[in-house]
């Protein structure tokens, strides 16, 4: 019984280990600076046996109109080791190149869901809330061993490890970024904008553009405005 219960005392001890060596050098990786995203992450967490390994980042946080659009994403491995089709940051690349890359990955085998968190919920429980709402939702249906978020701590029960700048790091976090904002966008431009053609959304996607916030200081604010962000609030008085 003795034995038994030594042997299980170094077994939790080596698996401790094991995790923190593995968040070291998950740390190294993420702070070296880079050009464009690279899979030494993903192909850091392979070494340890995780197979499954989503990539987890958002959409439209800081937007004044509109939802918060999550995308979780596991990248099929030929899209993934070496990042051959040069996935960066949606928010670097021109609407061609992201659209382009959007279906590659959509025509992949690559498997990815997406979360959605609306104004009003952004409104009622925060901004950082919702974003974590939306980010869980796009991750319940994906079966995963490991989880790459950019920035938000979503303290998921599966292992996961987030860091700033995730997007411009790990290339399974820019395919995230691209399958939330082309999602995201595609929501603005069919479906808001035809809704609300006055506000321009086909053009500002709910950001604060000069143009923007000129339309809602003359005509007011629409269904869709997030009425705690300013100056949204500031105007809705």
């Amino acid at each position: 019984m003795y034995r038994i219960r030594r042997l299980n005392i170094i077994k939790r001890k080596k698996q401790r280990d094991s995790k923190i060596l593995l968040k070291n050098n998950l740390r190294k990786l993420s702070s070296t600076l880079v050009n464009l995203p690279h899979s030494s992450i993903e192909e850091e967490l392979f070494k340890h046996g995780f197979k499954n390994i989503v990539g987890i980042d958002e959409a439209g946080r800081g937007s004044l109109a509109g939802p918060v659009v999550s995308a979780s994403v596991i990248l099929e491995k030929k899209l993934l080791v070496g990042n051959p089709f040069k996935f960066n940051d949606s928010k670097k690349l021109p609407v061609k190149s992201r659209k382009q890359m959007f279906n590659q990955i959509i025509n992949s085998k690559s498997i990815y869901s997406i979360g959605v968190s609306n104004n009003n919920e952004v409104d009622n429980e925060g901004i950082v809330k919702a974003t974590k709402n939306s980010m869980k939702k796009s991750l319940n249906s994906i079966n995963y061993d490991y989880a790459l978020i950019d920035s938000i701590d979503l303290m998921t029960e599966k292992p996961y490890f987030n860091f700033n700048k995730a997007d411009s790091i790990s290339v399974s976090v820019a395919a995230a970024s691209i399958i939330a904002k082309v999602c995201r966008d595609s929501l603005m431009l069919n479906v808001y904008d035809k809704l609300y053609p006055d506000y321009l959304f086909k053009n500002n996607k709910g950001y604060g553009s000069k143009k923007h916030i000129e339309i809602m200081k003359k005509i007011g604010i629409c269904a869709i405005h997030r009425k705690t962000f300013n100056p949204v609030s500031e105007i809705n008085k």
